[in-house]
This record gives structure tokens, C-alpha cells and sequence, in this order.
């Protein structure tokens, strides 16, 4: 137990690809789940639109969802960058720019911003970068040696 939990809540470390790739698919699960269960409790349906990216970054409940997650993600994500050899700042490339859109939709939701749609290119671009992220944290293999970030992690869900 103490082993997933320095996984979930600790920046410092490396994991490899397995444990990461089992956590990743886990807590968007959970999010995914914590979302729908948060809709039903506010009585509030999933989030109509004709593009699936701005419904998404416009569901209140989705981003409640996500707020709850935020910590044990980066903590992964986190910890894989570590075991690539690089740092763990790499992470906001990807969450910068998504709780950006989140603001901006909450901030068109509150009638700061006028209600435009996120323009295409912009969303497409960001599920591009998105993908890309979730290739190099899941193919690259880890550094063999210990690198700056630790030694390298043991078998199982280690997190060490």
C-alpha cells in the first residue's frame, strides 16, 4: 500500500513503462467515473455541442473531476518523465495549456469572454501534442543507470 501511495502522491522517484501506463489508464478511469457520478449527483447531463474537445473543457463537472485527480496525475506523469532522464517540468505542456481551456470556457460561461467556439486547429493541435506525450511516456524505455532522478525502478509497481 505504501508502494502505490508514493506513487500516487510523491514527485520524487521513476517509474517505468508498465506502472505508468497501469496508473495512467486507472485514473482516467476513475476521473472518467468521478465525472458521471458528479453529473448525476448535480443533475446535470453530459455536455451537449457539436465538437466533442469543447464540450469536454465546458462540463463543470468534468473539471471538478479533474481538479480531484490533478495531484496523483502529475505525480505519475512526474515520476515517468524522471525515469526518461528528463524533467518532470515537461508535464505542463500538457496540462498548461488543458487548464487553460478550462478557464476560458468557464470564463465564456460567465460572460467575461464572448461565446466563440475554441477555434479547430487550436483543439487539433492540442490533442496532437496530447498524443504525442502519451507515445514518449509509454514507449521510451527508462534510463538503465541511475540518472539524477534516482536509481532505476524495480520490477512491479515499485515507484522507488
Amino acid at each position: 500500500m505504501e508502494r502505490i501511495l508514493n506513487i500516487l502522491f510523491a514527485f520524487s522517484g521513476r517509474i517505468d513503462r508498465i506502472t505508468w501506463l497501469v496508473f495512467f489508464l486507472a485514473l482516467a478511469a476513475a476521473e472518467s467515473a468521478a465525472g458521471t457520478l458528479l453529473r448525476d449527483m448535480l443533475g446535470t447531463g453530459a455536455p451537449a455541442g457539436g465538437n466533442p474537445f469543447e464540450a469536454y473543457f465546458d462540463d463543470r463537472a468534468g473539471l471538478v473531476a479533474a481538479l480531484i485527480f490533478l495531484w496523483p496525475s502529475l505525480a505519475v506523469d512526474v515520476k515517468r518523465w524522471h525515469d526518461i532522464g528528463r524533467s518532470g517540468w515537461l508535464t505542463l505542456v500538457v496540462y498548461g495549456p488543458a487548464f487553460a481551456m478550462f478557464v476560458v470556457e468557464e470564463l465564456k460561461g460567465a460572460g467575461v469572454l464572448p461565446a466563440t467556439p475554441l477555434p479547430g486547429p487550436l483543439l487539433s493541435l492540442m490533442g496532437l501534442v496530447f498524443l504525442v506525450y502519451i507515445i514518449l511516456l509509454g514507449a521510451r524505455k527508462g534510463a538503465a543507470a541511475a540518472n539524477r532522478f534516482g536509481e532505476p525502478p524495480g520490477p512491479g509497481l515499485s515507484g522507488k
